[in-house]
């Protein structure tokens, strides 16, 4: 592991934090841990970003919560998001082979995963693959089949169209017409989306227009990589029933991909589920980070199984 270097793509690091890297199968992925040093902590929590993000999703998050002080914390770049690099397509079973050695470069047996929306997806896929390695799941506004909302039925139906423009994206970047991506910040980015809420009416629907565009979010990662995320995010959900890992469910009260009814009703079924809504529309980092992080916090506070 190395302290913080200069690169564009590379998140920045938060107080107590240092990075890491690693090469696997065809991608080079960049992660960082922080908060209590594994030895003395309650143990590993994993942060997993959404569709077109990268580590800086949970950048606030990892300087702000009370997690730090018992929890080791992980946050790293999905491959082909910021500066893990790959020019292959990466689906939701290498993304949790990614997270595993991560974990057995800490040498952790377990750890709790928090994914949102892709991320949450990513974790349900660890947990179905690699039950012995997962302590237990918190799920941001889950994309699961139960809970979809007209309007997430309505880009998986988009899927056959993804694929092509995937392919399609894939052949001119192996001719090496590849964009130059910017370095992207979500946490500034987030700070700047909170004024328009704050101010409501029409700067609070630009607010759900961009968080929801596709041109917006094609500034920020290859496009090649962006049809992968959401073809990703449209996979059927695992079936979590069986393996008896605590989980907890955070649902957005404003659905604008998930019914927060239905996806409460999904979380009741599972043996250790437990769901909470919060006042959001599906970004719940963005839009009420305090509360997301009291839930969270106060939930793996109490009694997880070792």
């Amino acid at each position: 592991m190395t302290t913080d270097t200069q690169c564009d793509l590379r998140f920045r690091l938060v107080p107590g934090e240092a990075r890491g890297e690693f090469v696997r199968e065809g991608g080079t992925i960049s992660y960082a841990v922080g908060g209590a040093p594994l030895e003395h902590s309650r143990g590993v929590v994993v942060l997993v970003h959404g569709v077109a993000s990268n580590g800086s999703r949970w950048e606030e998050f990892a300087e702000k919560t009370a997690l730090r002080r018992d929890w080791t914390l992980v946050r790293f770049d999905l491959r082909g998001h910021g500066a893990s690099e790959c020019k292959t397509r990466a689906v939701l079973e290498t993304h949790a082979a990614d997270i595993l050695e991560i974990l057995d470069r800490l040498g952790a047996r377990k750890a709790v995963l928090i994914g949102h929306s892709l991320g949450a997806q990513a974790a349900m896929r660890f947990a179905a693959l690699y039950p012995e390695r997962t302590r237990a799941l918190v799920l941001l506004d889950p994309l699961v089949d139960e809970a979809l909302t007209p309007k997430a039925l309505e880009l998986r139906a988009r899927l056959p169209i993804l694929h092509v423009v995937e392919r399609c994206a894939r052949f001119w970047n192996a001719l090496g017409i590849r964009r130059r991506l910017p370095a992207y910040s979500l946490r500034a980015h987030d700070e700047k989306a909170r004024k328009m809420l704050e101010k409501g009416g029409d700067e609070l629907q630009a607010f759900v227009k961009e968080y929801s565009s596709p041109f917006a979010d094609l500034r920020h990662i290859h496009t090649a990589d962006y049809a992968r995320d959401l073809i990703e995010v449209g996979r059927s959900t695992p079936d979590l029933t069986g393996l008896g890992i605590p989980v907890l469910v955070i649902a957005s009260s404003q659905g604008t991909y998930t019914d927060a009814t239905r996806l409460s009703a999904w979380a009741r079924k599972l043996p250790a589920g437990r769901v909470e809504t919060v006042a959001c529309f599906h970004w719940p980092l963005t839009e009420c980070p305090e509360e997301v992080d009291r839930r969270i916090t106060g939930w793996l506070n109490g009694p997880l199984p070792e």
